[in-house]
């Protein structure tokens, strides 16, 4: 077998250029998620010891599976790969899973695997993450975000071992049993045993259903609560418009008086500018909630804060300069893709931005990330007016506006922490504040890292 050279190894293009090349499949990553799931449930309910060879993506709900497997099996020995360049994952210290690295390659970059060996039952499933270039015409991005390849056969299982050991960058750590010529340390069956492969089916089938019905629950949950969302939205948008117009009818009439002096008639002047405004910054919070009617942009279902945060920082700067703030960010460029779509995202940091800066007179607005646990951390600190601690369990509340919200000149439609709450909400994240009086506040916002 003539193997492709490091620099361009394909595990998945290996199974494709044999004389019979293995069918493959387009799915997206919860499916492949799922099917390495039925696999852990299959090894562990039929009790089969086997040595696995593992590369995933390094998330925590992705490697939970393999650890599960290791506490709840019969695990002989669990490989773990990764790419050098990429950021190893962090699993329990008393899960006996020996990390290896694998040589960088711009196809195994984007490659996953997940390989059992046993003298019972041996398999194999490859996963190739999709470019846009690699998709088929008129098909999107998030439909087509992996193709696999499913084997048993113990030949076609070899080959991508042998591959594998090729870019097996040696370390001091390395077990010598992985120094010899083959990977394979024990005889692998040498006919497929139907019983055995009508118990994986009906996990792979009980998976699927799972997901179904997940996917399910959570729409319906979903639709209830946007249904309770939108009925308070529409009381409180009937009494803000029912405000607004009584404050503008009776700015008018007194205008009209003859009996106001000149002073008098500015300051009703002011209060119909003032009722103006509101109402703008009312009818563009409307078409902000609007963004969750709309579709997603499915090629930005997940993006990286280093690439995000910059851009709409640097939007901002012209009005922290004119009032004499100090703004600025600090995000690691090795942090994890979030699962948040893009346009979500930058709602969310705008309105944060803009909340911060507004009731910030001068001094400092900071935006920060950073990884926690299984999730993204993104802060938003301000050293302004702060927050009275009884406003706090409130100002997330459609149009509502804090004892420090009420003045002319910072004062607004009450929509934007609503909005930012709302995204979160639909993307799985949270968001929570920390403030004092004259000191500031902090917004914590915690974001699901993508799968994929």
């Amino acid at each position: 077998m003539n193997l492709p050279s490091n620099a361009e190894l394909s595990l998945y293009r290996l199974t494709q250029e044999s004389t019979s090349p293995a069918p493959t499949l387009t799915v997206s990553s919860t499916t492949f998620r799922a099917s390495i799931a039925a696999i852990v449930d299959f090894l562990i309910e039929q009790k089969i010891a086997a040595t696995l060879w593992v590369k995933l993506p390094t998330t925590g709900r992705w490697l939970a599976e393999i650890e599960r497997y290791s506490q709840q099996g019969q695990p002989e020995q669990i490989y773990l790969c990764t790419i050098a360049s990429q950021i190893p994952p962090v699993l329990s210290s008393a899960a006996g899973i020996v990390p290896l690295i694998l040589e960088a390659s711009s196809q195994l970059k984007r490659e996953y695997f997940l390989i059992v060996l046993s003298s019972q039952f041996c398999s194999s499933i490859l996963a190739q993450r999709q470019t846009a270039q690699g998709l088929a015409e008129g098909t999107s991005p998030q439909s087509s975000r992996l193709k696999i390849v499913y084997s048993f056969e113990p030949a076609a299982i070899a080959n991508v071992l042998a591959a594998i050991k090729q870019v097996l960058t040696v370390t001091d750590s390395t077990p010598e049993s992985l120094l010899a010529d083959t990977l394979i340390s024990s005889a692998l069956p040498t006919s497929i045993d139907s019983r055995l492969m009508t118990n994986l089916l009906l996990k792979q089938i009980q998976q699927s259903d799972a997901i179904q019905f997940a996917k399910s629950d959570t729409t319906m949950r979903t639709f209830t609560e946007s249904l309770s969302f939108h009925h308070e939205l529409l009381t409180n948008l009937t009494r803000e418009l029912s405000l607004y117009l009584t404050n503008m009818k009776t700015a008018l009439r007194l205008i009209d008086s003859t009996q106001n002096r000149r002073e008098q008639r500015q300051r009703y002047l002011q209060l119909l500018q003032q009722q103006c405004d509101r109402q703008n910054s009312l009818l563009t919070g409307l078409l902000e909630l609007e963004q969750f009617n709309q579709p997603i942009d499915e090629s930005e279902s997940s993006l990286r804060l280093e690439d995000l945060i910059p851009g709409i920082v640097s939007i901002y700067q012209p009005i922290a300069e004119e009032k004499g703030i100090m703004l600025g960010y600090t995000v690691p460029a090795d942090l994890p893709s979030v699962a948040c779509p893009g346009n979500w995202l930058r709602q969310i940091l705008r309105n944060l931005l803009s909340n911060s800066l507004k009731f910030t007179p001068n001094g400092r607005v900071y935006v920060q990330a950073a990884l926690n646990n299984n999730a993204v951390e993104l802060t938003v600190s301000d050293t302004g007016v702060g927050i009275d601690s009884n406003d706090i369990p409130k100002i997330f509340n459609c149009f509502y506006r804090g004892r420090n919200a009420t003045s002319t000149e910072t004062a607004g439609a009450g929509l934007g922490l609503t909005i930012v709450q709302q995204l979160l909400r639909r993307c799985n994240g949270s968001i929570s504040v920390t403030s004092k009086l004259g000191k500031g506040s902090t917004f914590k916002v915690m974001l699901p890292v993508s799968a994929s």
